[in-house]
């Protein structure tokens, strides 16, 4: 009898006693998912619920390496999954008989289960500060939830089950899984530098994906060859269009330039700003003008904040520079007005007029959230000029034709709060810390601008940039960890 009291005592026995909380919690989450799931029609549930018992556990288990494989696939929008929910009532309304997700979502639900469950017993229960949420711009991001919830009550009559179903999936998701849980989960200079090493590594693939598509011999029957995705392995990991793939290297791009300030060997240095460049490279031969638009505006906004100083230190290699890359200017303005460049022209003005006359009907609250493309799809002359329905090339149209004035404020009130955010934290820094923040901030504003004129604003690709700074400005200004100097 002593002897199994002492058993009991023993700290292996105790960890797995202790343990039995987090395991019940988690056997409960992936029991209401699945009950959820099979009540939706899900055919094969005692599957998928299997699946999702597996992963929630080697989540839990793995949950830096899970995070890392979420963060890679995040960026490839082309990797899409489609689970089919049957032909309930509620499927069909709700999903329309199905759920596509980016590949990324499914790894990154895993991680955010296994967060979820950590913060219980960690922090909740146990009251390690370590595990305390940090939730950024929380306040305004939660106007921007309710001006699109708001619309419900929109006089053009949407469906409510919809606009709920858009509401948490994306504008709650992106919340959660690309500003909340890098801001969580990366804190430390290590975690720091594995997630930019991978977007490092997806800038690289899609920078040989964009070459590859100039020398390929697809057939296309544009005049003017650009950098656009094509598939690799058969997959198509950038999606199907120049923008995407411009966005996606945008983004990459800078953070391999911050990585490299963070690289404690100058070879290693010196080849990450080589991958920087091809990068930046890539998405200008896209011919993308947004493109041309956002890296100007990067480069102008890092030379003076960052590179002030060294103007005139490299005054010759910046004109031999410009000088390389004028050629490539003179043919984008070519192809500026070109047909090709005229046809989207006049796609965009269609769409921007759709967004500016369904604002002037519902000024205030909008349509509701989710609606625009409806709206496109009943404009007849669109279809008749252009055929399928195009969502809003742009966040601003998407907003105000969707949530009104409400979502426009409050999308601004998020960018605010975001500027202020990253201007105080990086004023007091120094060195390294303010070099990396910086460049990382130039990032974020390149994601957003680009937003203004392409369509995934409801994605990592305009998400995660603003997550990961968040992320970097709480690890230097905590002073945890080692900052190189350079």
């Amino acid at each position: 009898m002593e002897e199994s009291v002492k058993a009991l005592k023993t700290p292996w026995l105790s960890e797995k006693i202790r343990s039995l909380p987090l395991l019940s919690w988690g056997v409960f989450l992936v029991l209401f998912i699945g009950s959820v799931l099979v009540a939706f029609g899900l055919p094969f549930g005692p599957v998928l619920l299997g699946c999702a018992i597996l992963g929630m556990i080697l989540a839990y288990r793995y949950t830096y390496f899970f995070l890392y494989i979420a963060l890679f696939l995040s960026c490839m929008l082309g990797l899409t999954v489609s689970v089919p929910l049957g032909t309930s009532d509620t499927a069909e309304s709700a999903f329309a008989g199905s759920i596509d997700l980016f590949l990324g979502e499914i790894f990154l639900v895993l991680v955010i289960g296994a967060w979820a469950i950590k913060v219980f017993i960690l922090w909740f229960r146990r009251r390690d500060t370590n595990w305390k949420p940090q939730l950024p711009i929380w306040r305004s991001y939660l106007g921007l939830v309710a001006a699109h919830l708001i619309s419900i009550f929109s006089s053009y009559g949407p469906d409510p089950v919809l606009i709920l179903k858009f509401i948490l999936r994306p504008v709650v998701f992106c919340y959660v899984a690309f500003i909340a849980l890098p801001a969580n989960l990366i804190r430390s200079l290590r975690r720091l530098k594995a997630a930019l090493g991978i977007l490092t590594t997806v800038g690289l693939i899609a920078s040989v994906d964009g070459l590859l598509s100039l020398v390929s011999l697809e057939f296309t029957n544009q005049t003017i060859r650009r950098a656009h995705p094509i598939p690799l392995f058969g997959f198509d990991l950038f999606g199907n269009n120049h923008n995407l793939l411009a966005e996606t290297l945008l983004f990459t791009a800078p953070s391999t330039l911050a990585l490299a300030y963070l690289a404690k060997k100058s070879r290693t240095r010196h080849l990450l700003y080589g991958a920087a460049a091809l990068q930046a490279l890539v998405a200008l031969l896209t011919l993308a003008r947004t493109a041309w638009i956002v890296l100007i505006i990067q480069i102008v906004f890092l030379m003076l904040t960052l590179w002030r100083h060294k103007i005139k230190q490299y005054a010759f290699e910046i004109a031999t520079l410009i000088l390389i890359i004028t050629p490539l200017a003179i043919f984008q303005l070519y192809f500026s007005f070109s047909r090709t460049a005229q046809d989207s022209n006049a796609t965009r003005l269609m769409l921007s007029e759709i967004a500016y006359y369904s604002f002037l009907e519902q000024p205030v609250i909008g349509s509701g959230a989710g609606t625009f493309l409806g709206r496109v799809a009943n404009a007849q002359v669109f279809a008749q000029e252009f055929g399928a329905p195009l969502d809003a090339h742009g966040f601003a149209q998407k907003l105000m034709t969707e949530t009104g004035a409400l979502g426009l404020i409050a999308y601004a009130l998020v960018l605010l709060e975001s500027f202020w955010l990253a201007f105080s934290k990086i004023k007091p820094m120094k060195d390294t810390a303010r070099i990396v923040c910086v460049i990382l901030a130039a990032s974020a504003a390149g994601a957003v601008i680009y937003q203004f004129f392409n369509t995934a604003y409801w994605t990592a690709h305009l998400w995660l940039p603003i997550g990961i700074l968040f992320a970097a400005l709480k690890i230097f200004e905590t002073n945890e960890t080692e900052i190189i100097q350079n």
